[in-house]
């Protein structure tokens, strides 16, 4: 009986020191890494141009001042670019917040969002990929980067993506908002609703600003939400940003949240801290 118990003890440790090991390299981040550099491998080597006032004559006055706050023109065309952030999160309304960190790249013209995380809960980490490009969009989260808790992917992945590469392209590169795959309407002094066209999805959000041409908030109902049986809730979702702060010659957020607005109340799940922001990086920038 003695020889079982050590046996089990045995193998439990050899389990554990495996668990470890694996959990050790990393291998979500190194996906997420190669994936950075097959998009910067792919970027057109043409030059890049500068924003002028004349891009800005096709957006609504509301969107005007608000570029015009962050200070766009005479800057860079955005292409790509890259944000490191940290805040905390929690999977259900009762739950405590974890911490946890984030970086995510965007390449806007070849339509791709990497975005990588580790989720830090009750000791355990958590780590997740999201992978979203013209092909398909996936969203994977592995406990201890061993064991995989959630594989969404397919129709309803890639429009909530959709929603989610939009918001990125307001909130943290504004720059890209005089494409010719969004359409805009004047609802009232303080709000527009803007339609974004990418890759066969359409999608809407209004978007709200202070007096001083701050954006303060974006709302969609195009973003399904995570249920037990996979993305299959049309929730309303919304992104308000309280915080502002100069990165890079720009008045960009610093401070935002994310929130489902269910019919029996609001669930604020995470929390965001913007640390850097970088513009069209390069294949040397890729792990930086």
């Amino acid at each position: 009986m003695k020889m079982i118990i050590k046996t089990i003890g045995l193998i439990i440790l050899v389990v554990i020191v495996v668990m470890g090991i694996i959990s050790s390299l990393n291998l979500t981040n190194r996906k997420y890494q190669k994936l950075v550099e097959d998009g910067l491998g792919s970027e057109s080597k043409e030059e890049i141009e500068l924003i002028n006032s004349d891009d800005l004559t096709e957006v609504p006055e509301l969107v005007r001042k608000y570029l015009n706050y962050v200070g766009v023109v005479g800057t860079e065309k955005v292409h790509n670019f890259r944000i490191v952030l940290d805040g905390e999160m929690k999977m259900k309304r009762d739950a405590k917040f974890s911490s946890h960190s984030a970086q995510q790249t965007s390449f806007i013209d070849q339509g791709i969002r990497l975005f990588y995380m580790d989720l830090y809960m009750n000791g355990i980490k958590i780590s997740g990929l999201h992978h979203f490009d013209n092909d398909d969009a996936r969203m994977k989260i592995k406990v201890l980067d061993i064991f995989t808790v959630v594989d969404e992917y397919g129709e309803n992945m890639r429009r909530a993506e959709t929603v989610t590469f939009f918001n990125d392209m307001v909130i943290f590169a504004p720059q890209t908002l005089i494409s010719k795959k969004i359409s805009w309407e004047d609802i009232n002094e303080s709000s527009v609703k803007a339609t974004f066209t990418h890759n066969g999805i359409t999608i809407d959000a209004m978007l709200f600003f202070d007096e001083e041409g701050k954006l303060i908030n974006f709302i969609s109902e195009d973003r399904l939400a995570l249920e037990n049986d996979g993305l299959n809730s049309p929730v309303p979702w919304s992104t308000p940003i309280s915080e502002y702060q100069h990165i890079n010659g720009l008045n960009l957020p610093k401070y935002g949240e994310a929130v489902w607005h269910y019919d029996d109340g609001e669930f604020t799940y995470i929390t965001l801290n913007v640390r850097s922001i970088k513009y069209n990086i390069d294949s040397h920038e890729s792990k930086n």
